[in-house]
């Protein structure tokens, strides 16, 4: 009962619909002021998270994530130094044995279970939110259940157990460090549902679709893919783990095309999406309006 009334009182306190803009800010965020408004969401960058911009938007009942790959092992940004070097939180953690580059920015980490990532991650987790009291969570890039990189062959793959089980137990350092502050996770990183040899899979059901340990999902420049795509969002896997959302999910559908934002709008299994091209990931303005949705705001 317990657990029934929780759900309901999220869908009463939650409004991920109908899908409004989220902005991807790598670059100068002065013009994101656009997104200060209640319901709003982005994504700041490794360098230039500590702007009063993204204050500004929380203050304002924005949403402010900061990001950080946990996977793919490049030391731009405090936060990546501070996991990936030698650091407070740890010793230096190596390349995965044996694979070659993984794209132009680098190599994956060995983040395999054992290998001492988890604990590390934990640490700078913990940091980031010490240091950004404004933040509302993290953007976990690369992070899914199989890869895509282009510089080696998931078909290859001889680890493909390995990799799986370190993305969950990545996952769910998240979760943790997440629930200690009401904070929420996207993960930027495919968690298909299928076989391991293929599609990686769900998590905690590998057949299923979805991370339960995340608030949502990315899906980043796959316009025309609605028909995969809307099922694969629309799965009741994700975030069913998380105390934030109880089971409704804040996915997010980054577009190539203004055709991409309205099919993906219109799937209703979208919370949030945003024309916004790999050209203008420094900044790109709001295309949808904006309405509250329930999910963390903090300020400092």
């Amino acid at each position: 009962m317990g657990l029934i009334i929780a759900v309901l009182t999220a869908f009463l306190v939650l409004h991920p619909h109908p899908a409004q803009s989220a902005g991807i800010v790598y670059g100068n965020p002065s013009p994101a002021t656009a997104y200060a408004h209640s319901g709003a969401l982005v994504i700041a960058g490794e360098n230039n998270y500590q702007s009063p911009v993204f204050k500004r938007i929380s203050k304002a009942g924005g949403t402010v994530l900061i990001y950080l790959d946990s996977v793919l092992r490049n030391d731009s940004g405090r936060y990546a130094r501070l996991l990936y070097d030698r650091s407070v939180c740890g010793r230096a953690i190596p390349r995965w044995p044996g694979l070659p580059r993984a794209n132009g920015y680098g190599y994956v980490a060995d983040f395999a279970v054992g290998a001492g990532e988890p604990a590390k991650l934990r640490c700078v987790l913990r940091m980031m939110v010490r240091e950004n009291h404004y933040m509302g969570g993290f953007f976990a890039d690369d992070l899914g259940s199989r890869s895509w990189y282009p510089g080696f062959s998931w078909s290859r793959f001889p680890a493909k157990t390995a990799w799986r089980r370190g993305a969950i137990a990545l996952a769910k350092t998240f979760r943790e460090v997440a629930n200690e502050h009401h904070l929420i996770v996207i993960v930027n990183g495919t968690w298909a549902g299928g076989s391991l040899a293929t599609a990686g899979g769900g998590y905690p059901v590998t057949s299923r679709s979805g991370l339960s340990l995340a608030d949502g999902g990315m899906v980043e420049h796959h316009d025309g893919q609605i028909r995969y795509f809307a099922p694969y969002a629309c799965s009741r896997q994700w975030a069913t783990a998380s105390p934030v959302t109880h089971g409704v999910a804040f996915n997010y559908a980054v577009m190539a095309t203004r055709a991409g934002v309205r099919e993906y709008a219109r799937s209703g299994c979208f919370a949030f999406v945003n024309y916004q091209p790999t050209s203008l990931y420094g900044y790109a303005p709001p295309t949808l309006p904006f309405h509250r949705t329930g999910l963390p705001s903090h300020t400092s």
